[in-house]
């Protein structure tokens, strides 16, 4: 199954426009090419030369084959396909046609599977492998868009405060330097054993002057103001040490660190490195990788500990440098947060959307909907768990920073708004620093909530909202049928906005409704199936649940969503509308005797009526036959 960004259509995709990029104005030209390129008998995608392949395996032993595109400077893009997949992607010379390669896909894998050719063409036009990308198509339609000078300032100070990457460097002959002078001996297993107990030694000496009270965090030279100055530069420090040891893991799996640079999360100065080539070397090297940014902060902060015990007059900054590297590391490794702690996890279990699945259990479970912990497999198990334990975390994280706040930043305001009025806007600083993430999720919710309302009432009224229905389902698998019957499922649709990893539709069970997918993706697979199979992936057209809606059967895999807006359609009413399917022709020929027991002929579709005496009896109860 090929891993692509869930909220790319398969239309801009092949269009050549970049993820993420808001769609322009229309462009008569552009969508021309659009509408070219998707036609099965003259579209020839052909894949770009120096596209690196690594042939890998995941934690189930099921292989797989990771793309990298040939772009340099941190711009490469990174693609996962299945082994079949990326056979037919070597066949996209250019001379094939999408039809064709329908085709050999069906004598690669055994199946006719167009939906799939398509997506595959499509998630390689979208991370720049193919070679006839109309890669500028989309320049003169931002230039036609170009929003007044005051608004993109705005949205760029905002950009800026929401931590946006600045300052970038190509710092792979620094790391590859550092490696080779001494960072490769690191890595092995003496120094790993030394490392560790360096790191153990320095917490517990670490706690004992915590809770005794000998050092200060938050006071240098008798002054608050230069504590919170000191601290915060302590903290560049630390976190520039934190993705060294990254980059230094990435090195080691022998992949680039093609770009770092500097950002301002509000208002905290950060840094970072690029470290997504790593994918290419595998989950082992993904989950050092990962674990090497706190591992290193932990090994720092220890032997900071151990030089301030051995030198008692820099035991003032080693206790402040070793707390920024500890309080570093406390929040990467949260396996709750979108950090390293929650990377790890999922580079160990190989599960897709685990914080979002588990959340979305921990609300249903509590608006008391299915599915119970007994109607888990053990995916559904791990995520539940996850789930649970996330939110008993998050208890214990306001606890914690309760706790913290009385003990030693509670002193450090005191003390600050008791020194002037410098140390009084240094506090207001740092206060605006604190609260402005909680402030900004705060408006964000508030705005996502007034969005969702006013989405709900315009979607409520189904004269306005029709056209954009019927075009949905036009552009679906339902999209052959009549218009006015394609108008009368649009007129009984309602569209449905799920959570992130919610679990829509249950395996052997009666489908509620017949889903259409409109924007991001589903993803399906069977109760009992190893963690993180996912057996069908559908994108934007998508249809779940047809053939269990015409035939009455029930859903054979258990879907959920990924950033997903569907329509929910009766499945009665996509019955009526699709039709009585035709059965298989019946034999011709001369009529048989009345002893034989071969059926009436019939002339085809619809049968003809036979008269009473000639009809079978009806099936009894104790043997019923299905229609």
């Amino acid at each position: 199954m090929t891993v692509v960004e869930t909220r790319l259509s398969v239309w801009e995709a092949l269009a050549g426009r970049a993820p993420g990029r808001p769609a322009g104005p229309a462009d008569p030209g552009l969508w021309a090419a659009v509408v070219e390129r998707l036609n099965p008998a003259r579209a020839r995608p052909m894949l770009r030369l120096g596209i690196e392949a690594v042939e890998l395996v995941n934690v189930r032993e099921v292989p797989y084959v990771m793309l990298r595109s040939p772009d340099d400077r941190g711009g490469a893009c990174y693609l996962r396909l299945s082994p079949e997949e990326w056979q037919l992607a070597q066949l996209m010379d250019g001379t094939r046609t999408v039809a064709r390669l329908v085709a050999d896909f069906a004598r690669i894998s055994g199946r006719l599977a167009p939906d799939q050719v398509t997506r595959v063409v499509a998630d390689l036009a979208g991370n720049r492998m193919l070679a006839e990308l109309p890669v500028d198509a989309f320049r003169p339609l931002d230039a036609v868009a170009r929003r007044p000078w005051p608004l993109r300032f705005g949205r760029g100070l905002l950009a800026v405060v929401r931590g946006r990457r600045m300052v970038l460097a190509d710092v792979d002959p620094l790391v590859t330097f550092l490696y080779r002078a001494g960072g490769r001996m690191l890595f092995t297993r003496p120094a790993a054993f030394v490392l560790a107990m360096v790191a153990v030694l320095g917490l517990v000496l670490f706690g004992w002057t915590w809770f005794r009270g000998g050092q200060a965090v938050f006071l240098t030279s008798g002054s608050y103001a230069a504590g919170a100055v000191v601290l915060l530069a302590l903290n560049v420090l630390a976190l520039a040490c934190h993705e060294l040891g990254h980059a230094l893991a990435t090195k080691h799996a022998g992949r680039r660190v093609p770009a770092a640079g500097f950002l301002v999360y509000f208002g905290i100065p950060s840094i970072f490195v690029d470290t997504t080539d790593v994918w290419m070397a595998g989950r082992r090297a993904r989950m050092l990788t990962t674990a090497s940014g706190p591992a290193a902060g932990l090994i720092l902060a220890g032997l900071a500990q151990i030089v301030g015990l051995l030198v008692p007059e820099a035991a003032p900054w080693a206790f402040k440098l070793a707390f920024a590297w500890y309080l570093n590391a406390l929040f990467n490794l949260n396996p709750f947060l979108a950090l390293d702690g929650y990377y790890f996890l999922m580079d160990w279990l190989e599960i897709a959307n685990l914080r979002a699945r588990g959340l979305a259990y921990v609300v249903a479970r509590l608006r008391r909907r299915p599915p119970s912990w007994g109607q888990l497999d053990r995916e559904g198990r791990i995520v539940a768990l996850y789930g649970t334990l996330a939110v008993l975390w998050l208890v214990i994280a306001v606890n914690l920073g309760w706790r913290i706040w009385t003990d030693r930043v509670d002193g450090l305001i005191t003390g600050l708004w008791r020194a002037g009025w410098p140390a009084r806007l240094l506090l207001f600083a740092v206060v605006v620093g604190l609260a402005a993430p909680l402030v900004y999720l705060l408006t964000g919710w508030l705005g996502r909530l007034w969005r969702r309302v006013r989405r709900r009432a315009a979607e409520r009224r189904v004269a306005t909202d029709l056209p954009r229905r019927v075009d949905a389902l036009r552009a679906s698998a339902l999209g052959r049928l009549p218009l006015d019957r394609l108008t009368h499922l649009a007129s009984h649709a309602t569209w449905v906005h799920p959570r992130t990893g919610q679990q829509l539709v249950f395996a052997d069970a009666a489908q509620p409704a017949v889903y259409v997918v409109v924007d991001g993706a589903m993803e399906g697979r069977r109760p009992g199936d190893p963690a993180g199979t996912v057996r069908e992936r559908l994108g934007p057209g998508g249809v779940i649940g047809l053939a269990a809606a015409v035939t009455g059967s029930p859903a054979a895999l258990a879907w959920h969503t990924a950033g997903t807006t569907l329509l929910a359609i009766p499945p009665a009413l996509v019955a009526t509308a699709v039709g009585r399917l035709p059965g298989p022709p019946r034999p011709t020929g001369p009529r048989p005797s009345r002893s034989s027991p071969i059926h009436p002929p019939s002339t085809g579709w619809p049968p003809r009526r036979r008269s009473a005496s000639s009809r079978r009896p009806a099936p009894s109860r104790s043997n019923p036959v299905r229609r």
